[in-house]
């Protein structure tokens, strides 16, 4: 049995026994203002008395807490390498809404490798029990990840805006999730739109083209007019969301949150965004697997782990180094033995140094001790007893011996340390 296996049943233990309405909110190309939606839609349903939880799925550029003003000290990417619990990295935003905010600017979650994925099915099976809603902020585009994280809720809402590319991204977006299999309940909302006749005419137009070439109906769930209050919020960091009920900017999303609660009014959401990870992981682990087996494993490799698998788990250890790096958790000390350790090992087995520093030859170090022997107190230096008795990790065959070291500092005082270090190592 794998070491990850027996967290695969761990996670099945811990699965909420209340299941919240998950909604990922997202868009088949950016800047059609979904991650505005989210927050305003999810400070909205926290008004009207409902437990919300945005998720920061976006792992390339996560900007959730930038609309609300929010600062996180730790991201989704500690909880994927196990540094942190969710918990610990939760915001709270206005009305007791909660956020989990993003892994921006850490490469290797983007693909989320099977073991993260098993942490964050963990964490979130820990926190689903304790909202009504947990609103997903996926990516822009249709890239794989934006796709499973859409294909694990239970209801989709795309974001279009009257511009056509946005229409024709978010087709190819459904035309794809049909491919996969996705049934769910797909809701629209129109955003950036004139007026009210404007946004019922977008999606009019927008659900027939789905309905006719995809076979997927569509729900619409509301319009948000072009405001010049959504673009100032946007700058001051404070939601429109928060403005008073009978704020025209406001009310659009107050609105939105109705509209929602009513389509799923009678729904009862069948299977938690956790459960969704775990069978996800196992379909794609037996994969793997029947392409392991032998008479699929290539002769060249002979059952071996294949470069693009080794690449990977590199990449894997990286990130987790640098997150602790980030993080302050790793003592420099610990660090330092470690890089120390990995030389030698390099020079052990690939027969080179991971840092090219020219050594001393014999020759020049015999010239330097001749050059300064008239001028060098070696006798005074030698009946020091507690000097020679320090352990260390001096390098001789780089530098040359400790004592031709001292006899040059005492030869040239006013040289610079930095200075003599520098011709050391390039004579």
């Amino acid at each position: 049995m794998s070491s990850v296996e027996p967290l695969i049943e761990k996670t099945a233990q811990v699965l909420p026994a209340r299941i919240p309405h998950v909604v990922a909110i997202t868009s088949g190309k950016g800047g059609v203002g979904k991650s505005s939606i989210s927050v305003n839609l999810g400070i909205a349903l926290a008004r009207m008395g409902r437990k919300v939880c945005i998720f920061d799925a976006d792992t390339g550029l996560a900007n959730i807490n930038i609309l609300l003003g929010l600062t996180p000290q730790f991201g989704v990417e500690h909880v994927l390498y196990g540094t942190k619990s969710i918990e610990e990295i939760m915001l709270n935003g206005p009305h007791d809404l909660k956020v989990i905010p993003g892994a921006n600017g850490i490469v290797e979650c983007v693909n989320l490798p099977p073991r993260q994925q098993l942490h964050l099915t963990r964490a979130l099976a820990d926190v689903e029990n304790a909202f009504d809603y947990m609103l997903v902020d996926t990516a822009a585009g249709i890239a794989e990840t934006t796709l499973d994280f859409v294909q694990a809720a239970q209801q989709t809402l795309i974001v279009i805006t009257p511009e056509p590319t946005s229409l024709t991204d978010a087709f190819s977006m459904l035309k794809l999730l049909q491919r996969r299999g996705k049934r769910s309940d797909f809701h629209v909302v129109v955003n950036m739109c004139a007026n009210a006749n404007q946004g019922r005419e977008v999606f009019h137009r927008f659900a027939a083209a789905v309905e006719k070439y995809i076979h997927v109906p569509l729900n619409f769930l509301g319009y948000i007019q072009q405001d010049e209050s959504m673009r100032a919020a946007v700058t001051m960091q404070s939601p429109v969301a928060l403005f008073a009920e009978d704020d025209p900017s406001c009310r659009n999303f107050f609105r939105l949150g109705r509209a929602l609660e009513d389509a799923l009014a009678k729904v009862r959401p069948v299977a938690s965004f956790a459960q969704y990870w775990q069978g996800l992981y196992r379909r794609r682990r037996l994969a793997a697997k029947s392409a392991a087996s032998p008479q699929h494993r290539s002769a060249k490799t002979g059952g071996a782990v294949s470069q693009s698998q080794l690449r990977h788990y590199l990449n894997e250890l990286r990130a987790r180094m640098l997150t602790l790096m980030a993080q302050g958790s790793l003592p420099p000390e610990d660090f330092s033995a470690l890089i120390d350790e990995l030389s030698v090992a390099m020079r052990t087995n690939f027969r080179f140094e991971p840092v090219k520093v020219p050594t001393r030859t014999d020759n020049s170090a015999h010239s330097l001790e001749h050059d300064c022997a008239s001028e060098s107190p070696s006798e005074s230096i030698k009946s020091e007893p507690t000097r020679a008795a320090i352990t260390h990790g001096f390098d001789e065959q780089r530098y040359g011996s400790q004592q031709l070291l001292l006899d040059r500092l005492r030869c040239e005082p006013d040289l610079p340390l930095v200075d003599l270090v520098t011709q050391l190592t390039a004579s």
